[in-house]
This record gives structure tokens, C-alpha cells and sequence, in this order.
């Protein structure tokens, strides 16, 4: 399952935006151009990335990151599956600087254990300096690369893939749909504060990050039907912690399946068929 840790000292804040909210309709789709996302959030365009796939350090990289994955038993149980396209930034030593996901597998769990893997190379001690000729010239490098999560059949669990259209989609969204009636702040009542406790009750200080005294914020977009049924969930803003990030999304992955998600109040219902917003969760050791 996924690695989940506490730690005495820590502060797991968490904040829901309230100035920005609006309501997502079942058809809705995001304006790419409009909702572009903050620096720190998406991967750089695909032409500047070097393809895991395409040489012989890339592959190796990838293996190293397979090596610290752990599928989520949770997302194993419910039948789960499907592939996360992370990117990650290395300086020439070899060392990870940043990591992001490209685009995710539809399933916060999985996401946000694919993240964790890639952060737990931050601190190990073995580094893979990067050799002459790959991007000569660069002093760090971006490099692009899928986890993928594809368990062995199981008797009496069918697996499932997550919808490729769905809210949320991509790292680095802002929250609401284009042209969206807005949700009057008053009509929420306390259903923010329901959201944040519920995320709250999942959330846990991955040990590295602890131990590192490693900070940040990280805001997430999130996307509920009607019957509160999460739709998606992306990164809109990175904490700067890949570690940190995957730790969040995996709480928005528990809290999913083990159905804790609070029902939206009935004002909000009579205007909208489901709502996107943003969750904000501070990391403070």
C-alpha cells in the first residue's frame, strides 16, 4: 500500500478556496488556453523532454523508480489500474531536482503513489550522473517516463481503467469550468470545512520529507459529480516536493474509495450537477 508515515511536530493545514469556486456541468470541458497552469506544476512541453524510452540512461532511471514503487493495496483491492506519465528534472550528477506528472492515471492513489516513488530518489544515496552525451551542453535535464500499475489477475477483482475525459485532467488546471455559473460562497454552508477535515483524516507526513524538514503548499483541483463522486483531481500548484504532492493526492485517493467524501448542500444542488474547487494543503514539520 502506499507508504504513509507521522510524525510527532508536524501541521497538516487544510484549506479550502472559496473565493474561486463554480460549478462543472456532467459535459463540461476545460479551454486548455485559458486554464494554463503554474510553472511548477506541469511538465515542459514534450519536445524538451528526453524520452525515458529512447536511450540507454533513461531506461535505467526508470527501473530505479519502478524499484521504489508500491502499489496502493486499497487501489489494488478496488481494481485500480493504469499509467502515470511523470516527467522529472536531474542535474548532471544525477541527482532529482523536481518531479511532476505529465498526465495522470485518473485515480489519485495511483498518481500520488507514482510521485512518492520518484521522491524517495531525492535523498537515496545512490546517484547515475548523466553521461556525456545525453543533452551535452545542459546543465539539468528533463526527463519523461510512465509507472505503470498493472497488476496480475485476481480472482474476483475486475480491473478498471479511469475515463480518459474527465475534469481535472491535467496537472497545473485551474479550478471551474469556462463559462460556469459560479456557487454563491453562502450557499456552501459548512461543507468546506467537512471536505478539508475528511482530507485531513487521511493525510500523513511522508518520513523522508519529515526527516528533511522539508515544507510547502500544495493546491489541488478537485472535481465532484452531484452524489459527491470524485470526477478528478490534479495538482494546480506543486508544493516544490514531489514526496509531499503524492502524499496529497493519495489522501484524495482514500478518502475516494473509502466513500468519505461529504454530500454538497442542497443549495448547491439546485443550481449545479457537480462543482470543481480547490483544496489547499499546507506541509509544515
Amino acid at each position: 500500500m502506499v507508504k504513509k508515515y507521522a510524525g510527532n511536530g508536524l501541521t497538516l493545514l487544510c484549506g479550502f478556496s472559496l473565493w474561486l469556486l463554480a460549478a462543472c456541468s456532467s459535459t463540461g470541458g476545460h479551454d486548455k488556453a485559458s486554464l494554463a497552469g503554474p510553472d511548477n506544476a506541469s511538465c515542459p512541453p514534450v519536445e524538451e523532454m528526453v524520452q525515458a524510452a529512447d536511450s540507454d540512461y533513461g531506461r535505467n532511471f526508470l527501473s530505479r523508480v519502478s524499484g521504489q514503487v508500491s502499489y496502493p493495496a486499497d487501489a489494488l483491492d478496488a481494481g485500480q489500474v493504469g499509467v502515470v506519465l511523470l516527467c522529472a528534472r536531474l542535474d548532471r550528477k544525477g541527482r532529482v531536482h523536481d518531479g511532476r506528472i505529465a498526465d495522470g492515471s485518473g485515480y489519485p492513489l495511483l498518481d500520488g503513489a507514482a510521485l512518492m516513488a520518484l521522491g524517495e530518489l531525492e535523498s537515496a544515496a545512490e546517484k547515475a550522473p548523466l553521461p556525456d552525451d545525453l543533452a551535452p551542453g545542459q546543465k539539468q535535464v528533463w526527463i519523461a517516463f510512465p509507472v505503470n500499475f498493472k497488476p496480475e489477475p485476481r480472482d474476483g477483482v475486475s480491473y478498471r481503467t479511469a475515463p480518459a475525459v474527465r475534469p481535472c485532467k491535467d496537472s497545473g488546471t485551474d479550478e471551474g469550468e469556462i463559462g460556469a455559473k459560479a456557487v454563491n460562497p453562502e450557499d456552501w454552508g459548512n461543507f468546506p470545512s467537512q471536505f478539508s477535515n475528511a482530507v485531513r483524516k487521511e493525510l500523513a507526513y511522508p518520513a523522508q520529507a519529515f526527516e528533511a524538514k522539508v515544507s510547502g503548499s500544495a493546491l489541488l483541483c478537485v472535481s465532484l459529480d452531484r452524489d459527491s463522486h470524485l470526477l478528478g483531481v490534479s495538482i494546480s500548484r506543486s508544493s516544490g516536493s514531489p514526496l509531499l504532492d503524492g502524499a496529497a493526492l493519495g489522501a484524495l485517493g482514500l478518502i475516494q474509495l473509502k466513500s468519505e467524501i461529504p454530500g454538497l448542500p442542497d443549495l448547491v444542488l439546485r443550481e449545479h450537477d457537480g462543482v470543481t474547487f480547490n483544496q489547499e494543503i499546507d506541509w509544515k514539520p
